[in-house]
C-alpha cells in the first residue's frame, strides 16, 4: 500500500471523554499500560506498507508530539516520506469548529505535493489489529471513488445517537448516511475509516471550502451520494471505537480477556509504540495480583484484581484495587480500597482512603490529584 497516504486525525468530533483529553488529544490517550490509543491505527497503517502517514491535531498536541517523535518507533523516521505531525491549522473558524473540512484544508498542500494516488482518512480512537491491504484491493478492483468501513451491529440494539449508520444495496453501494437516532434498521455503523481517490478528495475540499460547507466525513460523504461510486466495506473481528468513557473502560476490560489480547497483541502483526527504558517491575511479599496487566518499573505491595497498572506505580501493602485503570507514576498508599476506578496520571491517594464505583459508572479522578 505504498499508493496510500495515510492521514490520522488526533482528535474526535464526537468523542466524549473529556476528563481524560483535557491535557491531551484523543489519539495520545493511554491504554493497555503501555500504549496510546493512536499506537493501534498507525501500526496498522505501517504493517499494511504505508510509509506516508500524516497526523492531525486540533489541541494540547504537546504530549502525542512527545509520543511520536520522528515515528522511528514505526518505522516511519525516512528520509523521503514518513511521519509528518501537522499541530493545529492557523485558520479555523472562531469558532473553534472542527470540521474535517476545516482540518483538511490546512493539509492540502501537504496532500497535493505527495506523489500516492490515495489516502486513507482516519479516526485515531479506534482499537483493532487488522491491516488495509484488503480494504485497498476491494476499493480498486469495484473501482470506488469512496469506500467507507464499517461494522455490524446487532439488529436490534440500541443506536448511539453519536454515531452515523450506513445503509447499502445488495451490493454494498451506499445509500444513505444517517446519525443514530434517525435510524431504525440499519446494522452498519461507520467505523472512522475512509479510503478515496487522492483527486476526488482534493477536489471536495476545495469544492466545500469555495462554498462555505463544513462537515465531518460522515456528512461529506453523504452529500455526494448520487455523484460518486461510493462503496462499503466492512471489518470483521474484534474491533472497539473509544469515543466514551464507558468505552474506554469497557475496552480497557476486555484486553484482559486472553481470547482479544490474542487477536490485538500478536507477532504477525505488532502494535508499536514508544520505547521507555523502565526497570522491571519489583513484587514485594504482600502481592498477589490475579488477571492483570502489569508495566514495567511498578513497586506492588498489595492486592491487585481484574485491573490494568501502567508504569511507574507505587501500590503499597494492604491495598485493594480492583477493575480499576491506574495511570502512570500514581502513588497508592496503605490500607487503600479502589474499585471501578480511572486515575489519571500522577495521582496521590493517601492511606485509607476508599473509592469504589461501577462498571457503568466508573469514578475518574484528573491528572496530578491528591486523594
Amino acid at each position: 500500500m505504498t499508493h496510500v497516504i495515510g492521514v490520522i486525525f488526533a482528535d474526535s468530533h464526537y468523542a466524549d471523554v473529556n476528563e481524560l483529553t483535557k491535557v491531551r488529544p484523543l489519539g495520545a490517550l493511554p491504554i493497555d499500560g503501555r500504549y496510546r490509543v493512536i499506537d493501534f491505527v498507525l501500526s496498522n497503517m505501517v504493517n499494511s506498507g504505508m510509509i506516508n502517514v500524516a497526523v492531525v491535531t486540533q489541541n494540547n498536541y504537546h504530549s502525542l508530539m512527545g509520543h511520536l517523535g520522528s515515528g522511528k518507533h514505526w518505522n516511519l523516521a525516512r528520509k523521503r516520506y514518513g511521519l509528518t505531525l501537522f499541530p493545529p491549522f492557523s485558520n479555523l473558524s472562531s469558532s473553534g469548529s472542527d470540521s474535517r473540512i476545516d482540518i483538511l484544508y490546512g493539509v492540502l498542500g501537504f496532500l497535493k505535493r505527495s506523489t500516492q494516488d490515495y489516502v486513507l482518512l482516519a479516526e485515531s480512537n479506534i482499537i483493532i489489529n487488522k491491516t488495509f491491504n484488503d480494504l485497498f484491493k476491494y476499493h480498486v478492483a469495484e473501482n470506488a471513488d469512496i469506500t467507507v468501513v464499517y461494522k455490524n451491529v446487532d439488529d436490534g440494539a440500541s443506536k448511539d445517537a453519536i454515531e452515523s449508520y450506513i445503509l447499502t444495496d445488495d451490493q454494498e453501494n451506499i445509500l444513505a448516511i444517517e446519525k443514530g437516532e434517525n435510524v431504525s434498521h440499519a446494522t452498519k455503523r461507520y467505523f472512522g475509516y475512509v479510503l478515496i481517490k487522492k483527486q476526488v478528495l482534493i477536489e471536495l475540499i476545495e469544492h466545500s471550502k469555495v462554498r462555505g460547507k463544513k462537515g465531518y466525513l460522515a456528512n461529506i460523504v453523504a452529500r455526494n451520494i448520487g455523484n460518486l461510486k461510493i462503496k462499503a466495506y466492512n471489518f470483521d473481528g474484534y474491533g472497539r471505537k473509544i469515543a466514551t468513557i464507558s468505552d474506554y473502560y469497557n475496552a480497557s476490560m476486555e484486553i484482559l480477556d486472553k481470547t482479544v489480547r490474542d487477536e490485538l497483541f500478536n507477532s504477525e502483526h505488532p502494535i508499536y509504540t514508544k520505547d521507555k527504558d523502565t526497570t522491571p517491575t519489583r513484587y514485594f511479599t504482600n502481592a498477589n495480583v490475579k488477571n492483570c496487566f502489569v508495566a514495567d518499573g511498578c513497586s506492588i505491595d498489595g492486592t491487585i484484581e481484574n485491573s490494568l497498572i501502567f508504569r511507574n506505580v507505587k501500590v503499597k501493602k494492604g491495598s485493594v484495587i480492583k477493575n480499576s485503570i491506574i495511570l502512570q507514576q500514581g502513588e497508592i498508599g496503605e490500607n487503600v480500597h479502589l474499585e471501578n476506578v480511572i486515575l489519571d496520571k500522577k495521582v496521590i491517594v493517601r492511606d485509607n482512603k476508599t473509592l469504589v464505583g461501577t462498571d457503568s459508572f466508573p469514578i475518574i479522578v484528573e491528572k496530578g490529584r491528591i486523594i
